[in-house]
Formats: structure tokens, sequence, C-alpha cells
């Protein structure tokens, strides 16, 4: 470091880095070393002609308590160079009591906080007011004028805006914004990890991805380009030497060091406190994830092979050893990076596997990600060695779901695919409990793996299963994204190129026809369209009178039923209610807004509150209006009470007579207008003179009897 320090004193580099390292030497209790080296950059910084840069390092210095007279009087200098021309200088030096006989650290550092409250100067309101920028010094009237971003510019006495906002250092985030927005956009095409430190300074040096979006986007990085520089920012912070990234690849937390340090010296630490081996495993692997560097991943690979030939040399051995399922992980692990270990996968595996000569397939859960489950399953032949095929398939209900798929295309590559055809009666009577084998044993079926095995069965009992799975998991799936993609897998089993559903129902007998449109019927709205049309073809071109129904009268059907005049009627509603109603209170929104400030502005709250009124009124009514037909273009049957009847009827509970006409909803204009759809008029339609409704009003029963129906449209 003085070897490089003393290079840069001919040709002084970026000032910060100087900063940084007086604060590192005085952390490290340097603080005479400190003096002497930035005593003679703070010279080498002003015979270059960078006086700014030179009083920041002096700053620093002084502010780090490592100054002598000397320093602090140089300081004192190179502040009367720079300000004593200022109209605000003899202000601000009287507020610190900053003269030649009084040059200490309280009273340079006490001048320079005062002068941040000059022009050129970024301040933050801490009461809401956000950042503002020092427009003007006033020493005559002791005021500033500050320029919020927020809001307008605004006088201020000197003292109030000292006691009441906050100077922001130069490389403060919020001062970059206003003062150096040209150096933000070029941290963000050329350094991004830099925008990510800064960010994370406003929030004590820790923020999350979600924060770091809201802080930067669109105010730094435009929308439209936050993608293309969250890829590249991400990537990047992985190799940060000042970043520490936590949580997860999707929603990482980033927390800004006090020291750098290297991802390798980082995963080394990490390593040393593993609690276990499981652990040191997963800190190798994210690790590995996150460097692109050959070095720093052959030292984290070198690393994790002495923990694991460690753990190897004493597994089974002694209290603690730590679990196969780790082991294999761990050699999985230096495997795919093509490191070999003294015990080979295979071998492990079959510790993991077996026990006392049994199978154990359930303990593949053990291992902790996918990939290593799914490797394992390729190690079965090698690890169970001759007759594997036959244990893994007698075995094929305990695999874990996520790998039984693996493990019987492994069986049918090895041309035993008859060895699974006992288990249908094993999985068939429980289609929840075993999905996936559900759903491979189907698979084999169609690909005509069990053709003309004893025990097979026959495809309607196939077909019949199957639709009870798809059943099952149409009901299941929401908030399990496996079964979803099952289902989706199963509905192209039966209805894609395989047409495994088509070809079954080609001979099928009405009794089975009849089983599987029950199923279908009873598997709700959800149940998938596609499959539910197939059979539904087959019942049309085979058994029409399994769907055969009667017809229901035209009242009983998903309409409004209405006059012509009831329908022109409401139309005129809509229209006023579209092209009138909801423009003025548009209107209304507008002028509300003018008045300013919509907090507390009843006028706005009441405009908008009508507006969702309107709104949703509007929608009901297109609604109802689709649904509208006309009562004159329906067949009114003969002396039955229907819309466009004149229905007269006498209430025997109470002894008294009625005659009223049976119209649609938009017809009720008076009186003796009945809505067919009110609970009176649907208790009695359908009914015919003599007949006797029973209607509930009020907690006590009613009965009607029709006396007379006649036509009025």
């Amino acid at each position: 470091m003085e070897s490089a320090w003393a290079q840069a004193i001919s040709q002084p580099g970026d000032v910060a880095a100087y900063c940084r390292t007086v604060e590192a030497l005085c952390e490290q209790e340097m603080a005479g070393k400190a003096l002497t080296l930035a005593g003679e950059m703070v010279e080498a910084l002003a015979a270059a002609g960078r006086v700014d840069d030179a009083r920041a390092l002096a700053v620093a210095v002084v502010g780090n308590k490592a100054h002598n007279d000397k320093l602090a009087q140089r300081l004192y200098e190179l502040i009367l160079k720079q300000d004593s021309g200022q109209a605000w200088f003899e202000r601000i030096r009287d507020m610190a009591r900053l003269t030649e006989n009084n040059v200490n650290a309280q009273s340079l550092i006490d001048y320079e906080n005062y002068r941040q409250f000059t022009e050129g100067h970024v301040l933050f309101h801490r009461g809401g007011w956000g950042e503002g920028l020092v427009k003007e010094f006033r020493p005559e009237t002791d005021e500033v004028v500050i320029d919020f971003v927020k809001g307008r510019a605004r006088e201020m006495p000197l003292q109030a805006a000292i006691e009441s906002l906050s100077p922001l250092a130069p490389d403060d985030l919020r001062a970059m914004q206003i003062l150096q927005m040209d150096q933000l956009q070029h941290m963000m095409e050329h350094d991004p990890t830099r925008l990510i430190q800064l960010a994370a300074r406003l929030f004590r040096g820790k923020i999350t991805s979600t924060k770091l979006k809201e802080v930067l986007c669109p105010s730094v990085v435009p929308t439209k380009k936050w993608a293309g520089y969250w890829k590249r920012a991400k990537a990047a912070a992985a190799h940060d030497p000042w970043l520490q990234v936590e949580g997860t690849a999707t929603r990482p937390v980033y927390t800004l060091r006090k020291k750098p340090i290297s991802l390798s010296d980082e995963a080394s630490r990490e390593m040393k406190y593993a609690a276990n081996l499981a652990e040191s495993i997963e800190i190798c692997r994210s690790y590995l994830g996150r460097t692109h560097d050959a070095a720093a991943r052959d030292t984290i690979l070198g690393m994790a092979q002495t923990v694991i030939e460690a753990s190897l040399s004493r597994s089974g051995t002694e209290t603690g050893a730590p679990d196969a399922a780790e082991l294999l992980e761990g050699i999985l692990l230096l495997g795919s990076h093509g490191r070999t270990t003294s015990v080979t996968p295979a071998e492990e595996l079959r510790v993991l596997l077996t026990e006392n000569g049994e199978l154990h397939p359930e303990r593949l859960n053990r291992l902790t990600i996918p990939e290593s489950r799914e490797h394992a399953v390729t190690l079965l032949p090698e690890a169970l060695g001759e007759g594997w095929a036959e244990t893994c398939a007698q075995a094929l209900p305990l695999f874990p779901a996520d790998v039984v798929e693996g493990v019987v295309q492994r069986i049918v590559d090895a041309g035993k695919a008859h060895l699974m055809v006992g288990l249908w009666d094993t999985v068939a009577p429980y289609p929840r409990r075993h999905p996936m084998m559900t759903y491979l044993m189907g698979c084999l079926y169609a690909d005509g793996h069990f053709d003309g095995l004893e025990g097979a069965p026959d495809r309607w009992a196939v077909g019949r299963v199957l639709l009870h799975l798809v059943r099952t998991l149409t009901m299941d799936r929401k908030g399990d994204a496996m079964k979803g993609r099952l289902l989706t897998r199963l509905v192209s089993l039966m209805t894609g190129r395989r047409e495994f559903l088509a070809r079954i129902l080609q001979d099928i007998s009405k009794e089975d026809c009849a089983n599987y449109f029950g199923i279908t019927e009873r598997g709700g709205p959800d149940f998938p369209q596609e499959i539910g049309n197939t059979i539904l073809r087959t019942v049309a071109n085979r058994f029409p009178e399994l769907t055969a129904k009667p017809d229901k009268p035209f009242w009983e059907l998903e309409f409004n039923y209405v006059t012509a005049e009831g329908l022109a009627r409401r139309r005129e509603e809509y229209r006023v209610l579209v092209e009138e109603k909801i423009p003025a209170n548009s209107k209304a929104i507008g002028l509300a807004a003018s008045h300013g400030d919509i907090s507390e502005n009843s006028e706005w709250d009441a405009a908008m509150e009508e507006q969702r009124n309107l709104t949703s009124r509007a929608t009901t009514m297109d609604e109802e209006l689709a649904l509208a037909r006309l009562i004159e273009d329906q067949h009114v049957p003969d002396e039955t009470v229907a819309p466009g009847t004149r229905v007269t009827f006498t209430n025997l509970t109470e002894n008294r007579e009625q005659t009223v006409r049976l119209l649609g909803p938009w017809d009720v204009t008076t009186d003796d207008v009945l809505n067919y759809k009110a609970p009176l008029g649907q208790a009695m339609l359908g009914m015919k003179p003599g007949q006797v409704a029973r209607l509930e009003i009020g907690g006590k029963f009613h009965e009607l009897r029709i006396d007379n129906v006649e036509k009025v449209i």
C-alpha cells in the first residue's frame, strides 16, 4: 500500500480511494501513518490544481481525528483560497468560530457542515419534503432558498434549516440524482453494482430487490431499460467484493460490507462455521453458482472436496457421522464438476437405498435438490446390480413422484416393461393415492407395452380409471402446481396424438359409455373440455338416448323475457347512463381535481364514488340487455301461467282474489303488472286453472288457487 501510495503521489488518482484508505488506517489504530500519507497527498493534489480534492482528503483526515496542527492549518488555507470571496463566507466562519487564532478540528468540521447550507449543496428534509437544492444563501437576512424536488422553492431562516434539514454527501444517491445524473447513467451502463451500493446506503447498508427497484426505477433507470440493467446487475453483484448477496435467486437481498471480501474467501469463512455436511454442500453449491472465475471455482471445489473426503473417512463409524444422503449429494456435486472421490456415487447410493437386503426408494427424498434425485435414478442399475429392474418394478409405488417416471423409463429402455403389468391392480383402485403411477400405467398401456400380457386390464377399465384420475386432479389441482402439470399431461395422453380415448370409445358398450359420461358430468364445469367433447360425440353418434332430456319451458332458460315496450324503456335508461350521466361525472371529476389538493376534497370523493356506482351500473345493465328476449317472440302455451298472460288467482289463506299481468322485469310500471321473476310469479309459473301453488311470505305459507289464465300478448 505504501508503495502504491508513493507512486500515486506523482500522478494522483481518485480521491475517494484515498479517503477510504485513511478511514481504514484509522480503524486499525494507525492514525499516525494515515496523517503522514494524507499530508503528502494533500500537497500533491493541491500542486496539481485539484484544490477540491485536496480539501476533501484533508477533511477526511480531520474527521477521523488523525490530524495535527500543520494539517489543520493547511486545511484552513485551502478554505480561505476557495471560499473567502463568497458572500456567505464571513457568516459561515462566524457560526463555526473559525478564525486564524482558532483553527482546530471542531471549528473546521463545523465550518464544513455549515458550508453545506450554501448554494449548490443538496439538503434532505426529514419531515417529508425530501431532497432540495440550495439555490440562494442570503447572509444579510440569515435566510436560504431551497428548491425541493417534491415541491416549489421555499425561503427558510438559516437556523431553522440547520435544525430541520440534513446535508447530503456528494456521493449520496439522492444528491447525485440532482447534481450528477450523467454519472448515474454511466454507472447504469458500465458499473451496475455501484448503483446497488448507493441504494443500499439509504437503508443502513441492506436492501431487497423490490426496494432497489422502487429506488432506481424510473428515477435513475428508465422502465424500458430495467430488465437489461437488472440482469447485468445481478450477475455482477455475485462477484462484487463489497456486496454480500443473500435471499433467493429471484429475490436477492444485498448487504453492503464494511470491508471487501472475495467470493472464495467468503465461501471459506462460511464453510468453516457450517453446522454440518449438508450446510457445507449447500454453501459450496451457492458460491459455485455465483462465480464465473475459474480460479475461484477451483478453490471452492477444493474446499468442498476436503470436507467431503473427511466425512467419508468417518461415515458410519462415529457419533454424528454424516447421513448417506448428505454424502451422496456432495459426491454428485463434485462429480458434476469433473471431480472424483474415494467412494463412487453408485456405491454411496446403494448404502442410502438398501438395508438388510431390502430396497427403500423413499429415501431418495432425503436428497435436497431435484438434479441429485434425477442423477441418482440413472445410477440405479450400477448401484443395485443384476436384477435391478425386477427390484425396482416391485417397489415402484414407493418411489418419490418426481423420479418414478425416470425409473419407469429406464425399465422400459431395458426391455422389461412387462415386469410392471402386475402393478395395475395395486394402483388402479386408488388413483388419488397414486396419481403419477396411474398416469404412467396408462402411458404404458397406450404405447402397447402390455399388449397380450397375462393379467393386463382391458382398455375400457383403463379408460375408466384414467377418467377418475382426471376428475380427481381437476378438483385437487388448485394450489398444487405438480397436479396441474400432471392433469395437462393426462389430457394430452387421452386426446393428443396417441388418441387413446378415441381408440377406447370405438367399440365401447352402452353401459361403459354411460359410466364414462357420468364421470364427466360429475366432473363439473372445470372438467377438461377436450375429454368431455370426445365422449359427448360418441354419445351423440351411438347412444343419443343417454343425453335425452325433456324440453324446458322458455321461462326457465337463462334469459330476461320482456315486452318490446319494456325493452325500449330499458335501452333508453342505458343510453342516458352511458351517453349523459357518465360523461357528466367525468367532467365533475376533472373540475374537482382542478381545485388542488384532493386529500381533503369532498367534491373529489363524491365524484369518484359516483363514478364507481355508475360504471358498475352500466356493466350490469349491459349484461342484462345481452340476455334480453321479447315475450312476443315466444310460444305462450294455452291456459298456462307464463310471461305474457293475465292471471286471476285466489289467496285461499286470506280469502282474497287478485288479477295481475305477468310480464318482464322492465315492464312493471303499474300496480297490476307482476315481474315473472318475482317470488309470487315464480310460484305460479306453469300452473293451470284449478291448481294450487304454495308460497311462503314473511314466515307464513299462503295457498294460491289459479282461477283463470288468458294471453295478453
